[in-house]
């Protein structure tokens, strides 16, 4: 080893030397069950260390504890908020005044995605995420789409040239009627269709149908071919609004609808949807009741419906606006701990759940179930089922019970997993290089190399165990989280090749 090697290699012994055993966020985290998670929330600005390093995790969780908590978790911003209206505001440090602010109006909504099933026709709403800031629009997509499955049936021998499928029912059959032939095969990404042909019915007899090609498909038409027919479906409407969407709050009441004041003509003719087509409506909702004031806090039902003249459908998700809201008698009570049960619902809140907890009110299995509020049963269910807040050890739940910090924690960590807010920089390492600060050089996916500086207080994993920088090696695949895009590197989970 030449004498400028054996330098360098004592430099990085060096700047190594006074690092901990392992690298840690809380100094009283070490042998908790929560720490991965506390450090992952660290990294990300949701928790922050106290002024002697601890994170004083079996302390009682507070309401401004939580309000402040969950609006970092959620990201929702907090400049252009009204002032607190609260009348114990004084008691919520000024600096945290803010926060809790946006923590009593955030939102989230029950799932990104919702269906109904009638026949062939699959109704579909979706948002465009699932936590939303004050004010912020909420994109709505209802699509109704004509996609089977089709009916299961053959091609027979051609007459006079023209195709025969043999018919195992007639009903919704009719000369006339249009619809796809298509065939299905299973791939690794789902269910591949190919179309055979667009055909038009031209005769009806007992146990067959005469078609006529309208376009010809992918696949080559012959006798003995399993296909699918899949008819074109009919819709028939009053007027030409095919489509509404309504927000109604907890009682029922209507809150907003896209259709109030718009011009619409009567239908002369029902409207087709064609086999394997869809129609796609969209708008946005701003939080706003039809006065143009901004939605109160509370539980509200966001509806999609098709406006048929006979039987319209509807799908529709719940959308929570509020997660640490006021008392009745309009105070915030900072300082009042949250218990176990309360936590529980929290979490269900937020992470846009409360569909589920409404399902899961009766499958309590707790030896003091009698000891949960009705109201509250569904929310512990779920909380009990997904493990963000467990059941104890001697199988009871204490619902009235103090959370903790470390309780809030874990509810923190699943619901930063759940709505996808991690957003770890992954990578190859190619080097680590002494400091201060010591830096990391990763190869990305697309095979560049960068260099990440790594804060003097972080947490680094190898292996699900807690390491120092110095004991990662070349080769290793890295997950880092950092506050900002160009923020320090506050926690690493390395694995081994």
């Amino acid at each position: 080893m030449s004498r400028h090697v054996r330098a360098a290699a004592v430099a990085i012994v060096v700047a190594f030397a006074a690092a901990p055993a392992t690298a840690q966020i809380f100094t009283d985290m070490a042998n908790h069950p929560a720490r991965q998670a506390a450090e992952r929330l660290a990294a990300k600005g949701i928790v922050t260390r106290l002024p002697d390093g601890r994170f004083a995790p079996n302390e009682p969780l507070s309401r401004l504890d939580l309000a402040v908590f969950l609006g970092r978790s959620l990201g929702v911003p907090s400049s252009g908020l009204r002032p607190l209206e609260f009348r114990d505001t004084d008691q919520i440090p000024p600096e945290d005044r803010a926060a809790v602010a946006a923590a009593s109006v955030m939102g989230t909504v029950s799932a990104t995605r919702a269906e109904v099933r009638k026949g062939p026709v699959l109704y579909t709403l979706t948002t465009d995420k699932k936590a939303y800031a004050p004010g912020e629009e909420i994109q709505l997509t209802f699509t109704i789409a004509n996609v089977g499955p089709g009916r299961e049936t053959e091609l027979l021998s051609p007459e006079r040239g023209r195709p025969r499928m043999r018919l195992g029912e007639r009903e919704g059959i009719k000369p006339g009627y249009e619809g796809d032939l298509y065939v299905e095969s299973r791939t690794p990404q789902g269910t591949r269709r190919e179309t055979v042909a667009r055909v038009r019915v031209a005769i009806v007899r007992q146990t067959e149908s005469v078609l006529d090609v309208v376009a010809e498909g992918t696949v080559q038409m012959r006798p003995g071919l399993k296909v699918f027919y899949l008819p074109d479906v009919w819709f028939e409407y009053a007027t030409t609004q095919f489509h509404d969407f309504i927000v109604r709050d907890s009682e029922g009441n209507e809150v907003a609808r896209w259709s109030l004041n718009r011009p619409f003509q009567a239908a002369q003719q029902p409207v087709p949807l064609a086999a394997n087509q869809e129609m796609k409506f969209q708008t946005r909702w701003r939080q706003l009741d039809q006065n143009d004031q901004p939605a109160r806090p509370g539980r509200y039902e966001i509806v999609a419906m098709q406006t048929t003249k006979d039987d319209p459908t509807t799908v529709s998700v719940t959308y929570q606006r509020g997660l640490v809201t006021a008392f009745p008698d309009n105070t915030f009570r900072p300082r009042q701990p949250v218990t176990r049960a309360e936590l529980a619902a929290f979490g269900v809140r937020a992470m846009g759940l409360d569909g589920e907890a409404a399902r899961a009110g009766g499958s309590l299995v707790v030896a003091d179930a009698r000891d949960i509020p009705a109201d509250l049963r569904g929310a512990v269910a779920v909380a009990i089922e997904r493990k963000f807040v467990p059941a104890l050890p001697d199988n009871s739940f204490r619902p009235g019970q103090t959370a903790t910090r470390a309780d809030a924690i874990v509810v923190l960590n699943a619901m930063m997993e759940a709505l996808g807010r991690y957003d770890y920089t992954v990578g190859t390492l190619r080097e680590v290089r002494g400091g201060p600060p010591p830096v990391v050089v990763v190869e990305g996916e697309d095979k560049q190399l960068r260099t990440h500086r790594v804060a003097p207080v972080s947490a680094i994993y190898r292996g699900g165990q807690p390491v120092v920088l110095i004991q990662l090696r070349p080769g290793d695949q890295l997950k880092m989280l950092k506050p900002t895009d160009a923020g320090l590197v506050m926690y690493i989970e390395a694995q081994g090749r």
